[in-house]
C-alpha cells in the first residue's frame, strides 16, 4: 500500500467487503471507493462448528481432516479476491476477520506488566488455545487502564484459519500488511452513534459479519469478547449468552447492565428479545447500522489511527519483506542496467560523436576564417584607399597651413621650405624680431598636426634674426 492510501478487506462467510481511503491533507482521510463481492459458496474451515453452539475453531479439532477445503486457482474465494483486487487496484491490503476465525480474550494485567505484555499475552493464549503445539500469530492491544490494572485485548490467528486464507491470497496475488478484528471495526464506526463511551456496563450482541458475537463494555472499555458462531435457534443462543454472562461476571465481577444492544441488519425474533430481557432484566434495543460497511470502514480507520493490534502471521510478513526486497533489487538492477547501457553507449559512441563534433567545429572555424579574411581584406583596402585619399599631410597642405600662420606684418620671411613625406618638414627664414620667430614656432606647434616640433635660433645676423623650424610627423600609420 502507498503511504497515503489504505485498502481494507473484511472476509465474511458469504461475501467480501472492501473499502479504499485516501489521505487528503495532513490528517484528513476520505473514503474513495469500495464495494461488496458475494462469495458463491460459503467459506468453510473444517466443519460448521456453530451447530453445537461452540466456536468454529474449537469444534474444528474434532472434524475429520478429509473435510478440509482445498483452495485452488478457481476456488470461489480466490475468484472473489481477484475481482476485488482488480476493482480496487489492491496489491497490499488490511484484512479484517470475524471472531469465528480467531482466538480472542480480554486479559487483566497489573500495570507493572506494561513492558512485558507481549510475553505475558503469548503465554496466556498458549494456555487457552485448543490447538496444542500449533504456531499462533499472536498480537495484543491495550484497551484501557486505571491506576492498578491494564485491560489488554489478546488475540491469535491459528494456522487452521491462516492457511486457507494464505493460499487464497497468494493465488489472487494480494499481500496483507495488517490483520485486524472486524468487530473492533464495528465498534470504531458505531462508537459515536451508540454512545459506547458512556459510564456503566453495556452489552453488544452483534450479528453483522460471520455469526453472533458478544462484547461487554465497562465505561467504554471492552472487558469481555466472545464469538458465538452461526446459531440459528433461539434456545441454543440464549444458552450460550447465559454461559457467556456468567463467565464474564466470574472474570470481571458483577455490575448491573445499563443497556443491551442487538446489532443486526434484520429485525431479530421477538421471542429472542423477550428471552434476553428476562435473562438480564435489562431493556434490549435493536439497532440496524445505517452503513453496511461499518466494519470494514472501522478497520481502515483503525489502521489510519495507528491501532497496535496486528494478527498477520510471520510467514505473511516475510513474504511482504521478500517482495519489497525483490522490488528494490529490481529497481537497483534496472538502474544499474541503464547506467551500464549509458556508459557503454558513451564509450562506443563517444569517439564517433567526438569526430562529428570536431568536423562540425572545423567546418564552422573554416567558414568563420573565410569571413574574417574577407572582412580583413576589405578593411585593408579601405585603409589603403583612405591613406591615399588623405591629403592632410601633403606638401601643398603643409605649405598652405604654415604660410597661413605667417605674421601679416611681413616680419618673417622664408628662405627655404623642405618636405619629406611621412618624416618631417623644415622651414628656414629670417625675422626682424626674435620674439616674432619664437611666436611663429609656437603657432606651428599648436595648430599643425606634428608629433614634435623643434626650433633652432633665432640668431641675430646684422639687423635681423635667422631661425630654423622642424616638424616631425606621427610615426604610426593612420588606419
Amino acid at each position: 500500500m502507498k503511504q497515503n492510501e489504505v485498502i481494507a478487506w473484511v472476509v465474511e462467510r458469504t461475501l467480501l467487503r472492501s473499502v479504499r481511503y485516501l489521505q487528503r491533507g495532513r490528517d484528513n482521510w476520505q473514503k474513495c471507493g469500495g464495494g461488496v463481492w458475494p462469495i458463491e459458496e460459503p467459506i468453510k474451515l473444517e466443519q460448521p462448528a456453530a451447530e453445537v453452539g461452540a466456536t468454529d475453531l474449537t469444534t474444528a479439532l474434532d472434524a475429520p481432516a478429509s473435510d478440509a477445503q482445498v483452495i485452488d486457482e478457481e476456488a470461489p474465494l480466490v475468484r472473489v479476491m481477484r475481482d476485488t483486487r482488480d476493482a480496487t487496484n489492491a496489491k497490499q491490503v488490511v484484512l479484517g476477520l470475524p471472531l469465528s476465525r480467531l482466538l480472542v480474550q480480554v486479559l487483566k494485567f497489573p500495570i507493572e506488566m506494561r513492558d512485558n505484555l507481549a510475553e505475558a499475552v503469548e503465554l496466556q493464549l498458549d494456555k487457552l488455545s485448543p490447538f496444542p503445539g500449533e504456531e499462533l500469530a499472536v498480537s495484543h492491544e491495550v484497551l484501557g487502564e486505571d491506576e492498578q490494572h491494564l485491560w489488554v485485548l489478546a488475540a491469535a490467528m491459528p494456522a487452521i484459519s491462516s492457511n486457507a486464507l494464505h493460499e487464497a491470497l497468494a493465488a489472487a496475488h494480494v499481500r496483507v500488511g495488517r490483520t485486524d478484528i472486524a468487530l473492533l471495526g464495528w465498534i470504531r464506526s458505531l462508537c459515536g452513534e451508540l454512545n459506547l463511551m458512556r459510564h456503566g456496563r453495556l452489552v453488544l450482541l452483534s450479528d453483522l459479519d460471520d455469526g453472533w458475537e458478544l462484547i461487554i463494555l465497562d465505561h467504554g472499555i471492552p472487558v469481555f469478547i466472545r464469538g458465538l458462531g452461526s446459531i440459528t435457534d433461539n434456545e441454543t443462543l440464549v444458552r450460550e449468552l447465559t454461559l457467556s454472562i456468567l463467565n464474564a461476571e466470574i472474570d470481571i465481577g458483577h455490575t448491573p447492565i445499563l443497556e443491551w444492544i442487538v446489532l443486526s441488519q434484520n429485525d431479530p425474533d421477538a421471542t429472542l428479545i423477550a428471552e434476553i430481557t428476562s435473562l438480564v432484566e435489562t431493556p434490549v434495543r435493536h439497532v440496524k447500522p445505517q452503513n453496511d460497511d461499518g466494519g470494514v470502514d472501522g478497520v481502515a480507520l483503525r489502521t489510519v489511527e495507528g491501532a497496535s493490534l496486528n494478527l498477520t502471521p510471520q510467514l505473511w510478513k516475510n513474504e511482504i519483506y521478500e517482495a519489497t526486497i525483490r522490488q528494490r533489487m529490481l529497481v537497483f538492477v534496472s538502474v544499474a542496467a541503464a547506467l551500464w547501457v549509458l556508459i557503454m553507449g558513451t564509450l562506443f559512441a563517444g569517439p564517433f560523436v567526438y569526430k562529428q563534433l570536431t568536423n562540425r567545429t572545423r567546418a564552422l572555424s573554416t567558414a568563420h576564417s573565410r569571413v574574417y579574411r574577407q572582412v580583413s581584406n576589405t578593411r585593408e583596402r579601405v585603409n589603403l584607399i583612405s591613406k591615399y585619399m588623405d591629403r592632410s599631410d601633403s606638401p601643398l597642405e603643409i605649405l598652405r597651413q604654415t604660410a597661413t600662420l605667417l605674421p601679416e606684418t611681413g616680419d618673417v620671411t622664408w628662405n627655404d621650405f623642405f618636405y619629406k613625406k611621412g618624416d618631417n618638414v623644415k622651414i628656414s627664414g629670417v625675422s626682424r624680431e626674435d620674439s616674432v620667430a619664437i611666436q611663429y614656432h609656437k603657432d606651428i606647434a599648436a595648430k599643425l598636426n606634428f608629433a614634435t616640433t623643434s626650433q633652432q635660433g633665432p640668431k641675430k645676423v646684422k639687423d635681423s634674426y635667422t631661425f630654423s623650424i622642424e616638424g616631425k610627423f606621427n610615426a604610426e600609420e593612420k588606419k
